[in-house]
């Protein structure tokens, strides 16, 4: 492959005779140039595919012709991320005497200052840079030329993501320029989408790369009972020379698969985040330069690109609730010989609903499209008190840049007005001589170092519930799964690791759910599982179960084929929504999705009145004594409501449930909720949630009468 001319030559000769380099890999030779020409770049390519180091060559470019100073920020979502890619970097930058800082809260006060003072590229978190921005070492960043987000798909989607785009701005807004702005990802289901979310106020050309280079899968699937996963992988290890990365839903799940391991004579290292930070560095260590450690067992900490060497095979105990998800996971193996070999243990009835949703995905080679936020108020509040504080003053030139981030595309000048007054009232914000300026509030908790970290860390740890059974995390389940649920009557229950549990109590503030086991061969109340399921997935689901997909190098077992053709014959026909009466009141079949679902139980309640309504992800289940005919009528009426109407409908009833304003707040997992007006959050909730396709799929909707 021809390399750039414009690469300096002292930079080949570092890949030639230091790295061994014969030659570029596809993907960099497709991603040295357009970055080298000053675009904006998404780069799409999986784990080990080689897209840091296409990014980092023409930054290192630059750097060797640049004045000294911190030139470029590279975001990471994870602590051990972060280490892990500044010291890959450390081996690009140090022969050329520039140094890679990082900056995140584990590190001393000390190494940050210098990390900051001396570094020309700087690893970090989007909250480390918050809180840069609202310090004396803000004047720092001026030289910022380079913008660099790995992961971007763990940003995008949450209330981090949002802040980021509005630091890319407030960065544009400090250098006085238009840093370049580069993000990757291995899954991206509508990159499009997300290259107007990185883009903002930018003026820079865009340019998509991705990894033109296919991975073969070859999956086995398998349904327990049918071979115990520690005695599969037992055969693996005696009949192969497989490096096999074991995932899991949960800590406990991953240290009972090793402790059954264990008797067996295998060694299988736990990492997970109660693992401490050096012994997870040693499992790392090990796992990629032992060649006599061949197994680890993981939760989410090793789904990201953490350099643990090349796998050949992935186990799965259980199944993501989406195909980004799997495909990240399932990716960790076979990127250098391009082979990935992936294991399926399947031990519960949603994970039979996934795999269908995960094969058809495969199938039609998609992931889930991203669905980033664009009305956000309160954040945009957030961030008007942090350039309140920075500049002395808000102007209009720098307001300019600030709204032009995707988070704030729908926030219009009365909905910012409003925030202005609202901010002032809560003394944030004092108009001063016809300025406005930070006022004592800010002064109160930006002065603060406790309260400034509550500040610039915009959610609460994790949007996700810790379940507890006698006392013992035992998983941990999406918020959405309990909104779902009837206010009354009858117990909640759910499915967790193939067992079921009954609620007995749920700690909103400390993000806990006290559970007892539930009862034997009981219905679980809902099939969410741990994570909330997109509407694109579960329509992937109802797809695969309409026409189950013969996904090309999948075998399945013949007990997994068995029970998938069994889901196939439920009520889903041609894919319409069905109204099926029952014995104990109605369920809607809309196959849509947690949020959407709980958008019609919304619906519902405010329109109608109705109570005893709960959801899933497959159905709404109404018990109020209504006739079939007469919920049918409902919902016809409710699909013909003027949109506008309909969200001024939803928004007026959550200002006066605000117990059920906040409660669905929360979903959406920030810190947020004071720095905008009750009127602005509920409108904010309602943009949310609401789904304009589900009510026009309700014109059509089929229903039965039993």
């Amino acid at each position: 492959m021809v390399i750039d001319p414009r690469i300096d030559q002292k930079i080949l000769d570092l890949l030639s005779y230091r790295f061994h380099w014969k030659e570029l890999r596809e993907i960099q030779g497709k991603t040295i140039p357009p970055i080298l020409d000053g675009n904006n770049l998404l780069l799409i390519a999986g784990t080990a595919s080689g897209k840091t180091e296409a990014v980092m060559i023409p930054v290192l470019n630059r750097l060797l012709h640049a004045e000294r100073g911190l030139k470029c920020i590279y975001f990471a979502p994870l602590k051990s991320l972060i280490n892990d890619i500044a010291s890959r970097l450390d081996v690009m930058l140090s022969p050329f005497s520039l140094f890679v800082g990082k900056w995140h809260g584990d590190l001393s006060r000390w190494d940050k200052e210098s990390a900051i003072r001396d570094s020309s590229i700087l690893v970090t978190t989007p909250e480390s840079v918050e809180g840069i921005l609202s310090s004396s070492n803000a004047c720092l960043l001026e030289g910022i030329e380079f913008i660099i987000i790995d992961e971007v798909h763990a940003f995008i989607e949450s209330p981090r993501g949002a802040q980021l785009v509005s630091i890319l701005e407030r960065l544009r807004i400090l250098s006085q320029a238009d840093p370049q702005r580069i993000a990757m990802s291995a899954t991206v289901g509508n990159p499009d989408r997300m290259m107007k979310w990185l883009n903002g106020s930018s003026e820079r050309s865009c340019v998509i790369v991705a990894d033109g280079r296919k991975v073969s899968r070859h999956m086995e699937v398998f349904t327990e009972g049918e071979i115990e996963p520690v005695d599969y992988l037992l055969k693996l290890l005696k009949g192969t020379r497989e490096k096999i990365l074991v995932f899991s839903y949960s800590r406990s799940k991953a240290e009972e698969f090793a402790a059954i391991a264990s008797p067996l004579g295998i060694n299988v290292p736990v990492h997970h985040s109660s693992v401490s930070k050096s012994q997870r560095g040693r499992i790392e260590e090990d796992f990629k330069n032992n060649p006599d450690l061949r197994v680890v067992v993981a939760t989410s900490t090793l789904e990201m690109g953490i350099d643990i060497g090349d796998i050949d095979r992935v186990i799965f105990l259980e199944l993501p609730s989406s195909a980004a998800s799997f495909l990240q996971r399932a990716g960790r193996s076979g990127r250098k010989k391009g082979q990935s070999k992936i294991t399926i243990f399947l031990n519960d009835n949603q994970s039979f609903y996934y795999l269908l949703g995960i094969l058809k995905k495969l199938d039609e080679n998609t992931v889930e499209p991203v669905e980033p936020i664009d009305f956000y108020p309160q954040l945009l509040a957030h961030q008007l008190i942090g350039l309140s504080y920075w500049r002395g003053s808000l102007n209009a030139g720098d307001l300019d840049f600030l709204k032009r981030a995707f988070p704030f595309a729908r926030v219009g000048r009365d909905h910012f007005k409003m925030l202005v007054d609202h901010l002032i009232e809560r003394e944030f914000l004092v108009e001063r001589d016809g300025r406005i300026v930070s006022g004592a509030s800010t002064d109160e908790i930006l002065g603060n170092g406790r309260s400034k970290m509550d500040f610039v860390v915009l959610f609460p740890g994790s949007l996700e519930y810790s379940v507890v059974l006698s006392g013992e995390e035992i998983g941990k389940i999406h918020p959405l799964i309990l909104s779902g649920q009837e206010d009354g009557g009858g117990d909640n229950s759910f499915i967790l690791g193939g067992k079921s549990y009954l609620v007995r109590e749920i700690d909103q503030k400390e993000r806990v759910v006290h559970v007892i086991p539930g009862h034997g061969g009981r219905l679980p109340g809902w099939l969410g599982g741990s994570s909330a399921v997109t509407k694109s997935f579960a329509r992937s689901i109802m797809g695969a179960m309409i026409d189950l997909p013969e996904h090309r190098g999948t075998l399945l077992s013949d007990e997994t084929r068995k029970r998938l053709e069994e889901i196939s014959r439920e009520v889903v026909a041609d894919g319409r929504i069905k109204l099926i009466s029952e014995k104990e009141g109605n369920t809607i079949f809309t196959y849509a999705g947690d949020m959407s679902n709980i958008f019609l139980v919304i619906c519902l309640k405010a329109l109608f009145g109705i109570e005893r309504v709960s959801s899933n992800w497959r159905n709404v289940t109404i018990k109020d004594k209504l006739g079939t005919e007469e919920l049918a009528s409902m919902l016809l009426t409710l699909a013909k409501v003027d949109h506008p109407e309909l969200k001024n409908l939803l928004t007026l009833y959550f200002m006066g449930e605000q117990g059920r304003l906040r409660k669905m707040y929360d979903l959406f997992g920030d810190k947020l909720y004071e720095f905008a007006p009750e009127n602005l959050i509920a409108e904010f909730v309602v943009r949310n949630i609401f789904d304009p396709e589900l009510l026009k799929e309700l014109e059509d909707i089929d229903y039965q009468l039993t």
